[in-house]
């Protein structure tokens, strides 16, 4: 008997097990991909993998009756599941996305690492790379049978993701109802809810989080019967895109019922005066996160929110046309908790709200601000003398010069994330004060700043050695020279270069010579990186994993033949509106990288024959046609595609 046959003979079962759940407390793509390997071991360890497994991500895709298949098979295997999300199963990214990570910076900042969460909304901010002649986007093919195999097959279930299920009726939510009694967590995006379902999931599951987004059907009065049944209980809530289910009323009902309530999100344009937020101010005062989009309140229901919610971490405010800066002065001063502020599209917060919310919240760490107009120079610079905690900072379409950024250099020595988007009258000076100053930036995203240029990438260059993630996009000023600076950030993992139309294939050559831990490479719209730049890449970057390229009409199937023979760990590769690459290109890719799992490119591109034939030679490999939208990284895909 070899070592092998040793250690299997003497790990008793329960100890394997143990050994399982410490490898998956690990997290993302790598402990996933060593649980597989431990299955491979033996037919015990397999088994015993499987029984223990607490969590999937489950793709329902395909055409009819394929999801019902699917969900069965999971049921069979994985008995012992208790997180499952089932969804279109068309998201690229197979690590924790930058720009997943800022969108959900909205729900705080972890010391070391944003909190990421891949469905924190219904749709995620994206540059929109469709085309206008695209099918619409398609549900999930999942039917009542194959939800019932799963809530039948893994009687653990505690938390349960839906997502754009409008082929489930009645009978499978019901089916939810009836059989997941320990069910804690439920999320259900874009399907048929109506008020009664709703009611039969209080009753019937042991929820203490919901999640609502676009779900058609449901009221108020459902909403509102929700909250009676499991107010007492309930911790987290979540609701947007539902329309007359967020109403005063409701909220009001929220305030009555909900009293150990700590995240509240709501998106509604049926809220139209301060009293039912005003109750939840008043009965949940253990609020520790709130988002409000769209809502019609004023400053009255802000101000209740500073007297009564004191240990408020996260405010999210977006579209609150009736707010001023008599809400922020009420926060500043009685939400001294408070580390994430988010304010999206006010005319009304000016300089001094957002002054003093630096002065009073010692603790903030993560703020961004978006199109607010009033908010201008004088706001950044206190909060970059003002808030030394701060490690995330997200700007973006703000009149705001570069002298503003001189104190964030001099005293925010912690900042790891900075987003920077249409703030036009930023020079080459800005970056350079954060450069010098925040050594241990690590994510840096400079989007369509057309007066930033080559100065500012060398200093990021030659002073941010802890860069992982660089997105460049529309940098007219930008060259080969500023690029190649970038080649000094040895650690760097994700690289974006977007319409910054001087960079040729001359650019990358440093990059690739010395950051061999790229994984996730993205160029687009250049007329100057074409099948050279992919020899280089194939050469240079032996670990990556994800590569977008979207309209590089020099780039043929020369260089993708390149890639195929170079990068042997590639997973997902975007080919979109690349005219010179030809399905017998996109054939050589699929025969060359086994590992490829997803080949994304426009509709009509691949003929049915060239499909199939890269199906023989890649049985794992998934072509994707249609419209495709892409966010700052490239990466976590919402694509509205066709699978075929």
């Amino acid at each position: 008997m070899g070592p092998a046959g040793l250690i299997d003979a003497r790990l008793p079962d329960e100890l394997l097990a143990e050994v399982f759940r410490h490898v998956a407390a690990g997290g993302g793509g790598a402990a996933k991909a060593d649980l597989d390997s431990c299955a491979l071991v033996s037919r015990r360890w397999c088994a015993v993998e499987r029984a223990s497994r607490r969590a999937a991500r489950v793709p329902v895709d395909g055409r009819d009756g394929e999801a019902d298949v699917v969900a069965r098979c999971v049921a069979g295997l994985f008995p012992g599941l208790a997180r499952v999300s089932l969804d279109n199963g068309v998201y690229i990214a197979a690590d924790a996305s930058a720009a997943a990570a800022h969108r959900s910076r909205a729900e705080g900042w972890d010391s070391e690492n944003p909190r990421s969460d891949e469905h924190n909304q219904c749709s995620a901010p994206s540059v929109d790379m469709q085309e206008d002649d695209s099918d619409d986007f398609h549900p999930t093919s999942l039917t009542d049978a194959g939800l019932i195999h799963l809530i039948e097959g893994c009687k653990r279930l505690e938390k349960l993701t839906l997502n754009w299920f409008s082929h489930i009726s009645e009978r499978g939510l019901l089916g939810i109802a009836n059989g997941c009694w320990n069910l804690q967590s439920l999320a259900l995006t874009g399907g048929y809810v109506p008020n009664h379902v709703l009611i039969a999931l209080a009753e019937g599951c042991n929820l203490k989080e919901l999640k609502l987004c676009a779900v058609e059907e449901l009221t108020d009065e459902g909403l509102v019967e929700f909250v009676k049944i499991r107010g007492k209980s309930l911790v987290s809530l979540d609701i947007s895109i539902c329309n007359d289910c967020v109403t005063d009323r409701s909220l009001d009902a929220i305030g009555t019922y909900c009293h150990k309530l700590e995240v509240l999100s709501v998106e509604s344009k049926d809220v139209k005066e301060n009293k039912g937020l005003m109750s939840v101010a008043k009965g949940c005062q253990s609020l520790k996160s709130l988002k409000m989009l769209g809502l019609g309140v004023g400053d009255a229901a802000l101000e209740a929110i500073g007297s009564f919610c004191s240990a408020l971490e996260t405010l999210f405010l977006d579209r609150l046309d009736k707010c001023s800066d008599r809400s922020l002065f009420s926060i500043a001063n009685g939400c001294k908790q408070l580390k994430s502020l988010i304010i999206k599209s006010s005319d009304k917060f000016t300089d001094k709200s957002i002054e003093l919310v630096s002065r009073n919240c010692k603790l903030l760490q993560h703020m961004e601000i978006n199109g607010c107009h009033k908010v201008q120079t004088a706001a950044l610079e206190h909060i970059g003398q003002l808030c030394t905690n701060l490690l995330g900072l997200t700007l973006s379409r703000l009149l705001i010069e570069s002298n503003a950024f001189l104190g964030f250099g001099q005293r925010c020595f912690l900042l790891k994330s900075i987003y920077l988007d249409m703030c036009y009258e930023i020079s080459d000076e800005a970056i350079c004060h954060i450069a010098q100053g925040c050594k241990n930036l690590r994510e840096l995203s400079i989007i369509r700043c057309y007066e930033i240029g080559d100065q500012a990438i060398i200093s990021v260059g030659e002073n941010c050695k802890e860069l992982r993630e660089l997105a460049l996009h529309c940098l007219v000023r930008l060259t080969d020279a500023g690029l190649a600076a970038v080649s000094q950030c040895s650690f760097l993992q994700k690289l974006v270069i977007f319409a910054c139309e001087q960079i040729t294939d001359d650019g990358l050559t440093s990059i690739i010579r010395e950051c061999h831990d790229l994984v996730h490479l993205g160029i687009s719209d250049t007329k100057k990186m074409g099948d050279t730049t992919l020899a280089k890449v194939g050469e240079g970057f032996p670990k990556l994993k994800h590569l977008v390229m979207l309209r590089c009409h020099a780039i043929s199937d020369i260089g993708l033949a390149h890639i195929a023979r170079g990068c042997l760990q590639l997973k997902v590769c975007v080919v979109f509106q690349c005219s010179q690459v030809t399905p017998a290109g996109l054939a050589t890719l699929a025969e060359g990288s086994s590992r490829l799992q997803r080949l994304v490119v426009e509709k009509g591109k691949v003929p049915e024959e060239a499909i199939e034939k890269c199906r023989m030679i890649n049985g794992r490999l998934v072509i994707l046609n249609g419209r495709y939208e892409i966010d700052v990284f490239g990466e976590h895909c919402e694509e509205n595609l066709l699978l075929v």
